[in-house]
């Protein structure tokens, strides 16, 4: 039986074809909101959601006499209230931020004696300063971007120029420094088996990144990119899956590399930015870019097997493109990115294809994200609405004539097309 195919385009991959088949297009261009800056910002801000859905974004402000601030986002991405958490702080280094198994909130950033440490309860807004000895001493106050993580007990661990230690003091740091003198350090927990591992540069200088467990006990070491490449380095775990990955953008592609597992090459080109970080159900979201190229994004699909059509994004500014940095735990994406003066903000949807089939009157559409089906997405067809079921799929009985089809679910982008019967 001949089964004519309804053609379903969803709106934001109109220019899709146009840019080809590794990256697409977004047909809307995001708007960009500044964060931090335009003068004396910092390098790195510290992220994390709370349960309330409610992102954290910390951020700082000045050089040898430093402002921290507290922006919180909404699920939808929109500012809902800054706090200041400190002034007249030694320096403007990396910030950490964590959610601990209390819900409370624990930043750690360089400062007088090494990593500090403040804290505030779950809805953020107060910050307290703890009256605990820095750790890492000199070496920690100079520390660019740092690393934290909490331990599969709940333990928070923190990362510095290549050292790593537990605790909050740590009992104690390691004498041998997994790669000592590093100028960025990131640390992820796998879901799975309680590792936690380390990415960074593999000596101070020399340009080269590479990625390790460092807990419960250290772990093989893998180079990602040769010694005297350009680099950056993202690093993420899973939300209740196995795994942790790294997204290394080397000046030449841009890659996303499981650790002791396969390495995925999205794209190729003269990439210095990176990102990744987890969504729910053991996705990723992974984003790469320059200021020639603008920036692209892509989420997987619940196994990292698959991805998302590829959204091509502008740049927010015309001034570069230093870092990158997420958070997709909700299912959006939260992006930000540095052009040099500051951390720039957008929100995006994930994108998900809608395919279907006609016989003998009868439609049958399915909603798809990277493979997975998604079940209670809204199909609106000849004046009725439908919820998917379990196989992402709805069938119903339709006239002869011409109508059109949207598809809807939270956190994506709606598609639409139209379809003869």
């Amino acid at each position: 039986m001949h089964r004519p195919r309804i053609t379903l385009l969803a709106l934001a991959f109109a220019a899709l074809t146009a840019v080809g088949a590794a990256m697409g297009s977004a047909a809307t261009p995001p708007a960009w909101n500044r964060v931090s800056g335009p003068t004396q910002p910092g390098v790195q801000l510290g992220l994390a959601r709370t349960a309330n859905g409610v992102l954290h974004v910390i951020w700082n402000r000045g050089a040898q006499s430093t402002s921290i601030f507290e922006t919180r986002l909404s699920a939808a991405g929109r500012p809902v209230g800054t706090s200041t958490i400190a002034t007249g702080w030694q320096g403007n280094g990396g910030l950490a931020l964590l959610v601990m198994p209390d819900g409370t909130l624990r930043l750690f950033t360089p400062g007088v004696g090494g990593i500090n440490t403040f804290t505030a309860p779950a809805g953020g807004r107060s910050w307290t300063h703890q009256s605990v000895p820095g750790w890492g001493t000199a070496v920690a106050e100079a520390a660019a971007v740092i690393g934290a993580t909490l331990t599969k007990d709940g333990q928070p661990v923190t990362a510095w120029k290549g050292d790593a230690a537990e605790g909050v003091p740590p009992a104690s740091i390691p004498q041998d420094a997994y790669e000592g003198g590093m100028g960025e350090s990131f640390l992820a927990t796998d879901a799975g088996s309680g590792a936690v591992v380390l990415a960074g540069e593999t000596v101070a200088g020399q340009g080269g990144a590479y990625v390790e467990q460092v807990l419960p006990s250290p772990g093989p070491r893998v180079l990602l990119t040769p010694l005297g490449k350009d680099w950056s380095v993202g690093l993420s775990g899973r939300i209740g899956a196995a795994g942790v990955f790294v997204a290394n953008a080397d000046g030449r592609s841009f890659r996303l590399v499981r650790y002791g597992g396969s390495t995925k090459t999205f794209a190729h080109g003269p990439f210095y930015s990176g990102t990744v970080c987890a969504g729910p159900q053991g996705r990723l979201w992974v984003a790469w870019g320059d200021v020639t190229d603008g920036l692209y994004v892509t989420r997987s699909n619940k196994a990292v097997g698959a991805f998302e059509p590829v959204q091509k994004l502008r740049s927010p500014s015309s001034n570069g493109l230093t870092f990158l940095q997420c958070d997709g735990s909700t299912g959006a994406l939260d992006l930000f990115a540095d052009d040099g003066t500051g951390f720039w903000h957008s929100h995006l949807l994930a994108q998900f294809a809608v395919h279907g089939s006609v016989a003998r009157g009868k439609a049958t559409i399915s909603v798809r994200d990277a493979g997975d089906p998604v079940a209670g997405a809204t199909v609106s067809v000849g004046g009725r609405h439908l919820k998917t079921g379990a196989d992402g799929s709805v069938t119903l009985a339709l006239r002869k004539g011409s109508y059109s089809v949207s598809a809807s679910a939270p956190g994506y982008a709606t598609a639409t097309a139209s379809f003869h019967v």
